[in-house]
């Protein structure tokens, strides 16, 4: 294990951030070249390394692969052939070339600058805009964050710090130029509209536990459950009959009350497979640990969405991997655009920037315009199109949108935060490993829409499960249809219950964080304290304005706001 890699190319590097508090150590040379680990600590565990050497390579493989590829030193040569979680650094001695390898859908992230004679790139961007000598902020970047959530396209907190993209191939110089950047993967939507509806929850069923059962191969793992379908769906095939103790699983859930409907769905699963499932309830905890969550997703989240920080180091003691079924509820469910035109990339712009527009990013808006140019929307909309530019095989409406969501959404914001997990175990991506995503681009959207795939799936292969409560229809998955007809006097009922007993309803996180006296102390420390590095891009006026509004009436949109301003003032302390 490794906490992370750094590549610095000519002199004068220093020294730079670490996330682990560990030391920079040089690891090798090639020319001008030269890479960097610092060790795991008990606030990171960090990747998993494999080496290999030939007269040709040195090869350093961060993470794992999901299936075997040998010899390593061949892979820059057949990087379609490499599935896993993974960045991948190779020499090459002859030409003193300096290869950096992301997979299909960049699920490790790696960060490039060059300014001036210097030029850097490894997997903490502080340390990569440190070593090349970046420390202006990108204000349009921030712009973008702030509206949707995440940050858009290559783009980062610093001028001149690019993340490389998904399915690419850099090659460098000595010096840290890049010489070429090849993709090695394109979109290609084709569904198979011959193959019956049957025989694909059949193929599903096969693809999904060929992987999962790859994926897990005898390791000590932390299965996350809720009252969702897709942690329901791996419990399916990894908590069957002597296959679950065959990994050592560990089934954990957590919410916000001690009867939170994702515990008591979670612990309802696990009585179903005859397995304990270990239950958190959730308390105040960023601001004791802010200095780790900003460490781990490196600002490029919402800080206040990381809950895995709560339970991380519990579940470091029970495992070595947590199964993160990630991005199953997007791949297994339409859009809402299937049947309708595609439209041009123009509209197909508006209409992104419509659907993954923030609420409360208007609030953040007009404190930030006077910083940006008049037509900074226009910016960022040039910018949208310019993501759609590698989908132009994608010729459905529907499933375009759920490529350009995970393009950039999963790319951007949920693989960052995965990494919160990373602070004391190691992820497993099921729904991101090449298998399911070759499935998935040929299943006709209407196999899809509504989870009806999912849901069918389920009832045929683990209708145990099935008949457990889907925590959004409040019913099991046989009785979920009549939600909005034989069931509305169930739910009346329900309904005017807790009008009754009126009580507070915790929902999101950063309602429990903020909405107390630790987390008023919190954000006042790191909005309104004097001499905030926060305090250069906004008057402390605003934002006492901002804060005082929300503390009088708490609601989703000035909860984001508040939420992503704390993320961008933890940030700039730490790394700005």
């Amino acid at each position: 294990m490794i906490g992370d890699v750094l590549i610095t190319f000519g002199k004068g590097f220093e020294g730079a951030p670490s996330r682990t508090g560990q030391p920079w150590a040089l690891a090798a040379a090639i020319g001008e070249a030269r890479l960097y680990t610092n060790q795991s600590d008990k606030r990171w565990y960090g990747f998993p390394l494999v080496e290999s050497e030939n007269e040709k390579w040195h090869i350093w493989l961060l993470g794992e692969l999901y299936e075997e590829f040998q010899p390593l030193t061949a892979a820059f040569e057949q990087p379609e052939e490499l599935n896993g979680h993974f960045v991948m650094v190779g020499f090459e001695k002859e030409k003193r070339h300096v290869h950096v390898m992301t997979n299909r859908l960049g699920t490790v992230h790696s960060y490039y600058s060059q300014k001036g004679s210097k030029a850097a790139i490894g997997t903490f961007s502080p340390a990569v805009a440190s070593a090349a000598g970046c420390s202006d902020l990108n204000l349009q970047a921030i712009a973008e964050f702030f509206n949707f959530g995440f940050f858009i396209g290559n783009s980062t907190y610093w001028q001149g710090v690019e993340i490389l993209p998904p399915a690419t191939h850099s090659i460098l110089d000595e010096a840290g130029g890049i010489l070429s950047q090849r993709s090695y993967w394109t979109w290609n939507y084709a569904p198979n509209t011959s193959k019956p509806y049957d025989e694909t929850i059949d193929q599903f069923h096969q693809v999904f536990r060929e992987v999962l059962t790859g994926q897990v191969n005898q390791k000590r793992i932390a299965l996350p459950l809720s009252g969702g379908l897709d942690s329901r769906s791996t419990l399916a095939e990894l908590g069957g009959p002597g296959l679950g103790r065959a990994v050592n699983l560990f089934p954990f859930s957590y919410g916000f009350t001690e009867d939170s409907a994702e515990t008591r769905i979670a612990r309802r699963l696990g009585e179903k497979r005859g397995i304990p499932v270990k239950t958190w309830t959730i308390q105040p905890y960023l601001f004791d640990q802010m200095e780790r969550v900003c460490a781990s997703v490196e600002g490029f989240q919402d800080i206040t969405q990381c809950r895995q920080a709560y339970v991380v180091d519990e579940l470091a003691e029970q495992a070595s991997h947590v199964v993160a079924a990630h991005w199953g509820d997007v791949w297994l469910d339409d859009m809402g655009f299937l049947g309708q035109a595609m439209p041009t990339d123009e509209e197909l712009a508006e209409v992104i920037i419509k659907k993954y527009s923030r609420r409360g990013s208007g609030i953040l808006q007009s404190l930030f315009s006077p910083r940006l140019p008049a037509d900074w929307k226009e910016v960022m909309k040039a910018k949208v199109k310019l993501t759609l530019a590698g989908l132009k095989e994608v010729a459905e409406f529907d499933f375009k949108i759920k490529a350009w969501k995970t393009s950039q959404w999963s790319w951007r914001w949920t693989l960052s935060s995965l990494r919160m997990y990373q602070a004391g175990l190691f992820p497993l991506l099921p729904f991101y490993d090449n298998r399911l995503v070759d499935f998935f681009m040929q299943v006709p959207g209407d196999f899809v829409a509504g989870r009806r795939l999912q849901i069918d799936y389920l009832k045929r292969f683990a209708p145990d499960l099935a008949r457990v409560k889907w925590q959004p229809f409040d019913v099991n998955l046989y009785k979920y249809k009549g939600f909005n007809s034989w069931l509305l006097p169930k739910r009346a009922i329900q309904k005017l219950g807790r009008s009754l007993i009126p009580r507070p309803v915790i929902q999101r996180n950063w309602e429990l964080q903020f909405l107390n006296e630790e987390g008023q102390a919190g954000l006042e420390r790191f909005l309104l304290e004097p001499g905030l590095k926060v305090h250069n891009l906004f008057p402390a006026v605003d934002l006492q304005q901002i804060l005082g509004g929300f503390y009088q009436n708490p609601t989703a949109y000035n909860g984001y706001a508040v939420s992503m301003l704390l993320t961008l003032s933890a940030w700039l302390e730490q790394y700005g």
